[in-house]
């Protein structure tokens, strides 16, 4: 069975990598190159896997050359099957198709379930207590096709993304190495989606982690985990300056404030480096933050004072606006 693998991302390196060291047949690498922001990296590791092992390798960071692709596939690769793992971008008909067996990708959440962008991300934002990985064969839709397999990840109440991130790579690589032998005896099982059935995750983008302290402390310190580095993280602003929330924890049986102003600071540690601040219901305690550019930092090194309030307040956008006026005049 000649494998045409199509992916990126530390999970695409690792389940690449776990392929050629199964014995299975790789006879093509298609390289998708990740986000210019990113810091964890993997282009070239696939590259030197490919280069190591004399595997055909391609990289792109789109596939909108489909003539070429089509082209390098059919006359170079001539695969059996197409895998796509840590695949970002749609793969075009013309190409997922050229398989004769198909092609198939995993998806990190058990479908129908958190169809689409950053289903890991999402599943902490929402508090799930399970995600997983699902291996599907690939269709016109968005994660509609035909399901071959899936394994749970359980979630943790104070597990962190990079720490579900390295489960669903691990169950990734199981899922697949399992079905492969099937997939090559043609007795893979086959179940098919309703496409009416489970839900949809929007793509996210920085600015998506700004925290709103009116919500509740469980939804923030979710947010929190959610976008732990190396994601974009969660962030506020301190005296009108961003700063990044890296490290939390919710305070159990907190103080009831009857005077509450979500965002204000009610305790700085000295001896623990820990800031607690109020939230809609009650107190995050942060411990470690970060000014975009600076080290990161205990919060009570940043955070000194009961006086301040995070989160950008109408005198602190005032403040910009006058700012900028002021900059315009002279």
């Amino acid at each position: 069975m000649r494998i045409l693998f199509i992916g990126g991302t530390l999970r695409g390196y690792r389940t690449l990598r776990a392929l050629v060291e199964g014995g299975w047949n790789v006879a093509g690498v298609l390289s998708l190159r990740q986000d210019d922001h990113e810091v964890e990296r993997y282009e070239r590791p696939i590259e030197e896997l490919a280069r190591d092992h004399g595997i055909p390798h391609v990289a792109t960071k789109w596939l909108k050359d489909r003539e070429y692709f089509v082209s390098w596939i059919g006359s170079e690769v001539r695969p059996d099957i197409g895998i796509a793992v840590g695949c970002r971008v749609l793969i075009p008909e013309e190409i997922y198709t050229l398989p004769p067996m198909g092609t198939l990708a995993v998806h990190d959440s058990l479908l129908p379930e958190y169809r689409g962008f950053a289903p890991l991300n999402w599943s902490i934002l929402n508090g799930e207590p399970k995600t997983g990985v699902t291996l599907f064969y690939l269709d016109e839709g968005t994660d509609t096709g035909d399901i071959v397999a899936q394994k749970e990840v359980p979630i943790a109440p104070d597990a962190t993304a990079p720490e579900i991130y390295e489960r669903v790579c691990d169950a990734t690589i199981d899922v697949l190495l399992e079905a492969c032998p099937l997939l090559a005896a043609g007795t893979a099982s086959r179940v098919q989606q309703d496409p009416r059935a489970g839900s949809h995750t929007c793509s996210r983008i920085p600015a998506d982690g700004e925290i709103d302290w009116t919500r509740s402390t469980r939804e923030i310190y979710n947010q929190v985990r959610a976008l732990a580095w190396p994601y974009p993280g969660a962030y506020t602003y301190a005296e009108g300056r961003k700063l990044f929330v890296w490290q939390a924890k919710p305070i159990e049986d907190a103080p009831r404030y009857a005077g509450r102003i979500p965002g204000r600071v009610v305790g700085v540690s000295r001896a623990t480096g820990a800031a607690d601040v109020l939230t809609g219901d009650g107190i995050l305690r942060l411990s470690e933050v970060q000014h975009p550019g600076d080290e990161k930092k205990a919060a009570a090194e940043i955070i000194r004072s009961v006086k301040m309030s995070l989160g950008l307040r109408t005198q602190d956008l005032l403040a910009r606006i006058e700012a900028l006026e002021s900059r315009e005049r002279s």
